[in-house]
């Protein structure tokens, strides 16, 4: 995030060029998501399965898009969750920022403690931010908890000149540069509302989040939801169809958080070689429904690059691929499935039911590759043990989905269709799209 002052510069030079109801309001709500709780002022969301974040837009327009065209606290609010998707990309994107570097943040903080004077003098900033009265009763409120006294007490001592110091990372031309390109996007925003035209979307500026599995003992756990159903602004629900590596051994931790979650459907497609050899960890467990589905279709390793969408279409067109989305479908609650890595027949599995569900093709793209960074261990493991297997088989590739929907859409045309081909009639899709999107 960008520092308070830095926010108040640029407003400051907003007020420059446009007409605003109450500035003092606007400076307020420009700085109070830096007094949120725990940085929940910041409104942040996950996306694609939680494997990005965003700042929710959507959101904040949802609950407060009337105020914003009447009251400039709830402007400036906004306005400073703009202004720091812009310093996302600024600092991580333009800038090759790493905050997961030890002390790297801390350093950051002390950058902007030595130019903030610079700053304040240079926008002819003064420390003229007043909270309005009654704050308690304001609608704002609705998204945590403010401690006001304590910001203020902090931006007084951010208006205060410290000792030169070093710069590590965050120089004063950097300053410069960042506020006039967050006065850009402002700007762009401001015309948009105005103008009733496209706003900026949490989905188009989300960033990545760290590789990551819902459950503690596995690698590969990721949730169906957050994908936007093309063209649209559904986005598929959080919590309903998950993928999944198989859970062999699960913690009291997974088995709580999955029956908290109402995911309490298990579908298990690995073969029953595989089952023989490593029992899934939630067979027989009380309070989940276990459903043994094998596919043998991509239980092997292809034997080429080239082979790899094929095998892929075989799974697509496995006999017992039709009951999993049967399951899924008539599954009173949520649904996790799984194969061994959760890479191929997961993998194609959930592509086919995004796919179902109208999201877009980079988007299912995505999903898939996602892998490749959650089980990047396992696969030097495999290199490791068969050094002679061509690790650019087992390793997705974007090619692999591009190709298969290929092969998918030259025998099918549509999902609806290929659905249809594989016996899931149209009451059975209408379940499963209403199941992951409604």
């Amino acid at each position: 995030m960008a520092s308070s002052i830095m926010h108040i510069a640029v407003i400051n030079e907003l007020t420059k060029k446009y007409t605003f109801k109450n500035v003092d309001r606007l400076k307020f709500g420009a700085v109070l998501p830096d007094a949120g709780q725990k940085q929940a002022g910041h409104i942040k969301t996950g996306l694609w399965g939680y494997n990005k974040k965003a700042y929710d837009f959507e959101l904040f327009r949802t609950k407060f898009g009337d105020l914003m065209k009447e009251d400039d606290l709830y402007l400036g609010y906004y306005l400073h969750l703009v202004q720091d998707a812009c310093y996302r990309h600024f600092v991580y994107d333009k800038h090759h920022w790493n905050s997961h570097t030890p002390g790297n943040v801390e350093k950051l903080h002390n950058d902007y403690s030595i130019i903030n004077s610079y700053v304040a003098e240079k926008y002819q900033l003064c420390n003229d931010v007043v909270v309005p009265s009654e704050f308690d009763k304001e609608k704002i409120n609705e998204i945590c908890f403010y401690d006001v006294k304590w910001f203020m007490d902090s931006l007084d001592k951010y208006f205060n000149e410290v000792p030169e110091g070093d710069i590590f990372f965050f120089t004063r031309e950097m300053a410069d540069e960042y506020i006039a390109e967050a006065v850009e996007a402002c700007e762009k925003e401001l015309t948009a509302l105005k103008e009733g035209t496209r706003l900026i979307s949490g989905y188009d500026t989300a960033w990545d989040n760290m590789p990551y599995s819902l459950l503690e003992t596995t690698q590969n756990t990721r949730d169906l939801g957050g994908y936007r159903v093309d063209g649209t602004d559904t986005l598929t629900k959080y919590g309903r169809v998950i993928r999944s590596d198989v859970a062999n051994y699960p913690s009291e931790r997974d088995i709580e958080y999955l029956k908290d979650n109402g995911i309490t459907t298990i579908i298990d497609m690995r073969n029953g070689e595989e089952k023989e050899r490593k029992p899934h960890g939630l067979a027989g467990v009380e309070g989940f429904e276990y459903h043994d589905i094998p596919i043998e279709e991509g239980s092997g390793v292809p034997e080429s690059v080239e082979a790899v969408p094929y095998s892929y279409y075989k799974i697509a067109h496995s006999e017992n691929l039709v009951k999993v989305f049967k399951t899924i479908a008539d599954a009173k609650g949520s649904v996790m499935f799984n194969c061994s890595a959760g890479k191929d027949r997961s993998g194609v599995t959930s592509a086919l039911l995004l796919w179902l569900c109208g999201v877009r093709k980079a988007d299912i793209v995505f999903d898939y590759m996602r892998t490749k960074l959650n089980i990047a261990e396992r696969f030097e493991l495999i290199h490791k043990n068969f050094p002679d297997l061509d690790m650019n088989i087992v390793i997705p590739n974007e090619n692999n989905m591009y190709v298969f929907f290929d092969l998918l859409k030259e025998s099918h045309g549509t999902a609806k269709a290929f659905f249809e081909a594989i016996g899931i009639d149209a009451a059975t899709q209408k379940k499963i799209v209403a199941k992951m999107v409604h």
